[in-house]
């Protein structure tokens, strides 16, 4: 027992002795001593049980979509390239992965959307492309297409709107349109009625390029009827680094009209459906239709470029019937007409123009297919036009005076690096064929609005995003 306090004693003493520095120290500061230094305050920072820290999410961890998301670009290229069977087997791969992926993470659902609606389209594109492999038109083994019905001419409120620009502010550009549709008019519906579709769907080319043959949108679509690179390459046009088969006026409306004709059957035979399909795209309309519940065109909520796209080419149509009532000059036709004559060996325009003493602005508007006014020799020749009742003789000079130069290595580095230049800069998505972008990680709003032709703020705007630092994985943007 006296041990024991004996003990007690010497462990009480030793404490003093450890504690009276720190009790001299903190007396130094005196009675304004911090709350934090004093002996109480320690105590109770003894006894207070603090919390393991939160454990913080590893910025480095991927995003499980992301593996997705690169499959669902990869296959927005392969329907770009005209690969729409490639790209179904991307999305069947994406779908599967995404099945793996809980519903409820941020983004599944938007990604199962875009997939959807991705298939949708690649199977419509499937399918046009079996039409064109068993259908050959009037000129080949197939047989002749079915006649359509003629496209309905209508006036309201929104056509006369788009009248009144015409006439009005825009008249100027329109009678451009109408004396350029003086040289193109005529081939155009000739095609047109070949391809058994309407011949007054002539005049969408006052909508889609006022009938200029080099036309081209930000968006890259190119010539008088806007093909991208993907939907025409399905419809059998060509594009090398020579030549651009979607400038030529006779090609691309023959390619026009068979994508025209896929669209109406597609719409069950609804021009207006078929012609906002033709310029925001089918899954476009098609969501909107089963989204709205109705297939009346002027009932429809559709991006504002759509919704005015077909009042728009009514207006042109009723002013293209009748020049003269709403008061435009249009000059004496001079239609597109031409002889065609084969070129041995390369291709020069101007050594052509040279030797026939056409002038080369002449061979130019007769070959705007032309990328360059040299390209490679072809394979069995390359047809080329000249004027008119000028065949024969300038087919006679060629077979005796026409000894081009073959194309250097410069001009073929030059134009293998300006095609790559493009399909490196292609836009995945055709700008006012989309409402709407799925942002993906690593995303800003310039390069969404780069891709689009879309202003930041612009975007910012139309998304109500007081900064554009907002924008995140996952969200949709509206683009319109």
């Amino acid at each position: 027992m006296t041990i024991r306090c004996n003990s007690i004693a010497r462990i009480s003493a030793a404490a003093i002795l450890l504690v009276a520095p720190w009790r001299a120290e903190a007396a130094a500061f005196g009675p304004d001593m911090p709350a934090w230094m004093s002996p109480a305050a320690e105590r109770a920072a003894e006894k207070t049980i603090v919390p393991p820290p939160e454990p913080t999410p590893n910025a480095d961890a991927q995003d499980p979509l992301d593996p997705i998301r690169a499959s669902v670009s990869k296959a927005e290229d392969q329907v770009q390239s005209g690969r729409p069977s490639d790209a179904l087997s991307t999305i069947e791969s994406a779908l599967k992965a995404l099945d793996q992926v809980p519903q409820s993470h941020p983004g599944a659902a938007a990604l199962r959307e875009e997939l959807g609606e991705l298939k949708d389209r690649c199977d419509k594109l499937n399918d046009s492309q079996a039409a064109l492999e068993t259908d050959d038109g009037p000129d080949g083994e197939g047989t002749a297409p079915q006649k359509l019905r003629p496209v309905k001419a209508e006036k309201n409120e929104r056509v006369d709107k788009w009248i009144d620009f015409y006439t009005g502010r825009g008249r100027d550009q329109f009678q451009l349109w109408l004396v350029r549709s003086g040289s193109y008019m005529d081939l155009l519906t000739r095609n047109l009625r070949a391809e058994g579709v309407p011949e007054e769907l002539a005049n969408l080319v006052f909508v889609e390029s006022g009938f200029n043959m080099h036309a081209r949108s930000m968006a890259r679509a190119v010539g008088p009827w806007q093909f991208i690179r993907g939907t025409a390459k399905i419809f059998g046009l060509k594009m090398t680094p020579y030549v651009d088969q979607r400038r030529d006026p006779e090609l691309a409306t023959r390619a026009a009209a068979r994508y025209l004709r896929r669209l109406y059957g597609m719409f069950d035979g609804s021009w207006p459906l078929a012609l906002a399909a033709y310029n925001s795209g089918e899954g476009t309309v098609q969501r909107a239709i089963r989204r709205q519940g109705t297939d009346d065109y002027w009932s429809l909520r559709l991006p504002r470029e759509t919704r005015e796209y077909v009042p728009q080419f009514l207006a042109a149509m009723e002013i293209a019937s009748d020049p003269d009532r709403y008061g435009f000059e249009l000059p004496p036709n001079s239609p597109f007409r031409f002889d065609e004559v084969l070129i041995r060996g390369p291709v020069d325009l101007k050594l052509v123009s040279n030797l026939t003493e056409i002038p080369i602005d002449d061979l130019e508007a007769l070959n705007p297919m032309f990328v360059r006014h040299r390209s490679p020799a072809g394979k069995d020749g390359t047809p080329i036009r000249v004027p008119h009742g000028k065949g024969d003789d300038v087919q006679t000079v060629l077979q005796t005076s026409y000894k081009p130069k073959p194309l250097t290595r410069a001009e073929l580095r030059e134009a293998a690096r300006a095609q790559r230049h493009e399909l490196r800069h292609y836009p995945r998505r055709h700008r006012g064929r989309h409402s709407t972008h799925l942002v993906r990680r690593g995303e800003t709003l310039s390069e969404i609005g780069r891709r689009y032709g879309k202003a930041p703020a612009t975007l910012a705007r139309l998304n109500r995003l007081s900064d554009a630092s907002q924008v995140r994985a996952g969200q949709r943007l509206r683009l319109q």
